[in-house]
């Protein structure tokens, strides 16, 4: 048997996945909110599934890091609304070893994510990270501005927090339409277009008033 750990901040979905998953190759040790109860687990794991943000406290990444030093062989298995982990700051390299990275929004039906857990199951950490497919191609810095500018940071307030010319940011927003395939026509403001692209790359949309020019 496969014994999963879940670890989800959405009551619902913790719930779903935790009642759904369960079949004659799974069992679900524990299933929880936090990354704090989630290490006050000692029953035996052989994975974790864990969501990237997991709200106040340590995320998913961290989560697994802590795990795998009682746990060297522990299997991880990320399941998040994010396409990237860059969007909340987390790099492809601070993944552990053999983690897999999951969109909820590719996963139809609990089927594809048993098989998921099953191949996480068998990786552990012997293997390198399994790396999303990214569309569009993004680099970290760009994925940093985006995020910024959904936040409603200004250039100047950009520039400020990444120590560079506001120069260099305009530069970095410019390279982000292009990427985007939004070049700046001067029609629609690219800050709109950023922010929308951002959220829809986060899985969710914008909240109200955040959408600024």
């Amino acid at each position: 048997m496969i014994r999963v750990l879940i670890v989800e901040d959405d009551a619902l979905l913790r719930s779903a996945i935790a009642s759904g998953l369960p079949d004659d190759r799974i069992v679900v040790t524990a299933a929880v909110a936090t990354a704090q109860e989630a290490a006050a687990v000692e029953d035996p794991v052989d994975v974790l599934l864990t969501d990237l943000d997991l709200g106040e406290g340590p995320n998913g990444i961290v989560l697994a890091h802590a795990l795998r030093r009682s746990r060297p062989d522990l299997g991880v298995l990320v399941l998040t609304s994010y396409e990237d982990p860059r969007l909340v700051g987390t790099k492809l390299g601070q993944l552990p070893p053999g983690a897999a990275y999951v969109t909820k929004q590719s996963v139809a039906d609990l089927g594809i994510l048993r098989d998921e857990v099953a191949r996480a199951a068998t990786r552990g950490a012997r293997e390198h990270l399994r790396q999303p497919d990214h569309r569009p191609r993004l680099t970290d810095t760009q994925i940093e501005t985006m995020r910024l500018i959904a936040e409603g940071l200004t250039n100047a307030e950009i520039a400020q927090r990444r120590f560079v010319t506001e120069k260099s940011v305009e530069v970095t927003i410019t390279r982000i339409l292009r990427a985007l395939g939004a070049d700046d026509d001067g029609a629609h403001n690219p800050r709109v277009r950023i922010t929308r692209a951002y959220y829809a790359l986060a899985g969710s949309a914008p909240p109200t008033g955040r959408l600024r020019a």
